[in-house]
């Protein structure tokens, strides 16, 4: 029984340390948040128009302006390739889940947003996640106590597990620019 006051300040200490993040953290959770929710958005748009999920002229294109945009945010710009590429598997499965779920309860209630109002919202999004990102660099590398608070914070429906965790680990391989 003495044991039960010292397991639970310590419990509440741990969840204080987790709680709390720094800004740089605050705003990459907000803005992974908010690109991934548009996935359904894109999900939307394509399947309104009969257009597939994967779009691997477009993938380039977007992996060529990140490198851009690293560059230009102090990042060394072929490191954040590993994050595109999580980026835009996570959106992909996360638009196949829910092209996969309309197909059994189709959904029409719902009006698609042109794809090329998504694509410059989800630039929009790479940019400030690039540049969250340098913010989090410059202050040291990711902890395991970051990335399980970004993890607690990714919530966005039909994101996978797995999905979440490739995200995650590719920012331990992101590095400042030279």
């Amino acid at each position: 029984m003495s044991y039960l006051p010292l397991f639970l300040s310590s419990l509440l200490l741990c969840s204080c340390a987790v709680a709390a993040a720094p800004p740089s953290l605050d705003s990459l959770s907000t803005v992974l948040n908010q690109r991934m929710l548009l996935m359904k958005e894109v999900a939307t748009w394509k399947a309104e128009h009969h257009l597939p999920v994967e779009d691997l002229p477009r993938e380039q294109a977007v992996l060529k302006e990140a490198r851009e945009k690293a560059a230009a945010a102090g990042l060394a710009p072929q490191s954040v390739d590993p994050f595109m590429h999580a980026l835009m598997n996570a959106g992909k499965a996360i638009q196949y889940r829910y092209l996969a779920d309309w197909q059994s309860s189709p959904d029409g209630a719902h009006h698609a947003v042109d794809l090329a109002v998504l694509r410059q919202q989800i630039i929009a999004l790479d940019s400030q996640l690039l540049q969250a990102l340098h913010q989090r660099l410059q202050a040291g590398a990711f902890a395991d106590e970051d990335i399980m608070w970004l993890s607690a914070q990714l919530n966005v429906p039909n994101l996978s597990a797995e999905d979440k965790k490739a995200v995650l680990a590719s920012l331990r391989l992101i590095r400042l620019g030279t």
